[in-house]
């Protein structure tokens, strides 16, 4: 057990100095393919450790991951709950925000099995109704 948590920590550790220690003006840019799978896990595990009722903080690290870890799977779950989270959690829903982020997914993800949850979502935002096939 105490190997286990030593593990962890150092495991932690390692990812938040690779974090820390990428280049300044790269901030935002796309980490390189093979971390990007353990910074999305470091994002992830700081969403966690956020307060559900900090939406300002909690849309920072979305958007970070998303940025800075496009070709994981985590990064196309961070839209939709970015988009949850600016129609749910800020004082005032914001619309707007949440309609960039989904248009955004399908740009970058048009072939995912989410995209069509994506389509909807964006047609209900804007008050349309999908036609009939």
């Amino acid at each position: 057990m105490a190997a286990t948590k030593k593990k962890n920590f150092l495991t932690g550790i390692v990812l938040t100095a690779a974090v820390l220690l990428r280049a300044p003006g790269a901030l935002g840019a796309p980490a390189e393919p093979d971390l990007q799978g353990s910074l999305a896990l470091e994002y992830l595990f700081r969403l966690t450790r956020t307060p559900a009722g900090d939406a300002e903080e909690r849309e920072k690290i979305y958007l970070a991951l998303i940025d800075e870890c496009p070709v994981t799977e985590a990064a196309e779950e961070a839209h939709w709950a970015l988009s949850n989270l600016y129609l749910d959690d800020f004082d005032e829903p914001k619309e707007g925000k949440a309609g960039e982020i989904l248009e955004l997914f399908l740009k970058r993800y048009p072939s995912s099995r989410w995209a069509l949850h994506v389509e909807n979502r964006l047609l209900w935002l804007r008050g349309e109704v999908r036609a009939a096939p």
